[in-house]
């Protein structure tokens, strides 16, 4: 009996899509141009924080925001989608829904040039955990999705104790 292997990548964009979580890469892009589509001024009050199905999450850091940008919906769903790339991101985003939250101006210029955003401290891993999820995440060909299958191994690992 001959076994077929999987490449880890395959599992786990499968896995990520059964759960709704499959545009990561296009929630990456909305994320990187976000200042850009909607401006300064509302980049610094407003983040893009999750896509589920069409449906973009948004944390705002008062309510008043929250209110003036719902107006605004139609207009930013039309500027975040003219500037995604890509065929499968083409009316990527059908609807806006905000949530209140707060967010510092140096966490929001962090997030804008991709450098990682902290919200809770966690423990640091271990040199064995270390290597095991860079075992775990070597032959994944994709960098992004390489990087963010480590993200999630290691954030689980530090979550295990």
């Amino acid at each position: 009996m001959s076994r077929q292997f999987i490449p880890v990548g395959e599992i786990l964009k499968d896995v990520l899509k059964t759960r709704g979580l499959g545009n990561g890469d296009i929630l990456l892009q909305i994320q990187r141009n976000w200042a850009s589509a909607v401006g300064e001024k509302i980049a610094q009050r407003a983040w893009p924080h999750m896509l589920r199905s069409g449906r973009l999450t948004i944390t705002v850091d008062s309510p008043a925001w929250m209110s003036e940008l719902s107006m605004l919906s139609p207009q930013i769903i039309e500027k975040i989608n003219s500037r995604l790339k890509g065929r499968s991101a083409d009316g990527a985003v059908s609807e806006l829904k905000f949530r209140l939250g707060g967010r510092t101006s140096e966490k929001s210029e962090k997030a804008v040039s991709g450098e990682k955003m902290h919200s809770i401290k966690k423990r640091a891993l271990s040199p064995d955990e270390k290597a095991a999820v860079e075992a775990a995440t070597a032959n994944i060909p994709d960098g992004e999705l390489r990087l963010r299958a480590g993200r999630m191994l290691s954030n689980s690992c530090r979550r295990i104790r």
